[in-house]
């Protein structure tokens, strides 16, 4: 490497599913995250919101869902961080997204979530529940 060229700090990937969707979060870059593509789980997931400001998908082999998501880059030195903000129940595991590839992602435990948690698997993705209910317009059917 010359002194010409800049250090690229090591990087991971994570499905981001919450408020860090491009659609929710203003700046990701200020968040550390760069996008890199959307992507889709495998259906074997559903999404619940948590509090009603994060996202967490909970595996389901039997009833789970394809959840759309964005593929972001975080640089480790931010890692830690970006795992301390999610709330108790929530940890970064790995996921299978519908191509097969796995990555990192916020997955919940439904017991530790219990009373703080809804499934909104039918809105595909947490941003469209978001904006159904900031229109008050919701259809959980």
């Amino acid at each position: 490497m010359t002194d010409r060229q800049a250090f690229e700090p090591p990087t991971r990937r994570l499905l981001a599913v919450g408020s860090a969707l491009r659609a929710l979060c203003a700046d990701q870059a200020a968040l550390g995250l760069t996008f890199v593509e959307d992507a889709c789980t495998a259906p074997r997931y559903r999404l619940y919101s948590v509090d009603g400001t994060h996202a967490a998908l909970i595996e389901d082999d039997i009833h789970g869902v394809s959840v759309r998501g964005e593929i972001v880059e975080v640089d480790d030195g931010r890692w830690d961080e970006i795992v301390a903000s999610e709330p108790q129940g929530i940890t970064q595991a790995p996921v299978e997204l519908a191509d097969g590839r796995v990555v990192s992602a916020a997955v919940g435990d439904l017991e530790q979530l219990a009373g703080r948690s809804e499934d909104i698997s039918v809105f595909g993705d947490f941003a469209a529940w978001v904006e159904a209910e900031r229109a008050g317009d919701r259809d959980d059917s």
